[in-house]
């Protein structure tokens, strides 16, 4: 006669595998909470595509409209509204593209990078171009000065628009530093 298992005793599995088991569990839980704390963050550093926007300092209203590939085009009735829309732009779409543009020349890309850029900053700073851009800054014309700070302005209110920072400032984990005036002269220096 064979003998029918007892059913109704559990068997527990080994310790190893007990443990193995509740580690898979909880990296697989920690995996998925910063999956979506990362799509959320992400989400929130992307720019505005639509809607009606208050952007200080503008005289009169300006319109910007998007392409089916997300090109914006700006209609402004004057230069200055222009820049600060077009800057606004910038700072939500490119902040860390300009802000490396604007590091490079004036060596400091170590404060994004450490000491994995020291050499390249110090080899930049011996031609002062952060200096440079300063005073010609001071020597240009009241008309290129005025549009140069509306579109710093815009700069700086775009970055400040989106809900979270540009996610390559959360990778690093540094905070953006606001756009200047001599800033816009130093990309070109890059260039």
């Amino acid at each position: 006669m064979s003998e029918t298992p007892d059913l109704s005793r559990r068997r527990r599995l080994p310790g190893s595998v007990r443990i193995a088991a509740w580690t898979l569990g909880i990296v697989l839980i920690l995996a998925l909470a910063l999956l979506v704390t990362g799509s959320f963050r992400l989400r929130g550093s992307l720019p505005a595509l639509d809607g009606d926007l208050d952007l200080a300092g503008l005289s009169a209203p300006v319109t910007i409209e998007r392409d089916s590939l997300g090109v914006p085009t700006v209609r402004a009735s004057n230069r200055l509204d222009a820049a600060r829309a077009l800057g606004f732009l910038h700072g939500q779409d490119r902040f860390f593209q300009m802000d490396l543009l604007r590091r490079q020349p004036a060596g400091e890309l170590s404060e994004l990078f450490g000491g994995l850029a020291y050499d390249s900053d110090r080899t930049m700073k011996l031609h002062r171009f952060r200096y440079r851009a300063e005073r010609a800054i001071e020597t240009g014309s009241e008309p290129q000065r005025r549009i140069l700070e509306a579109y710093t302005a815009g700069v700086n209110s775009g970055l400040t628009a989106l809900d979270d920072l540009p996610f390559e400032y959360i990778l690093l984990r540094v905070e953006p530093v606001p756009w200047r005036l001599e800033d816009s002269i130093l990309v070109l220096y890059a260039m």
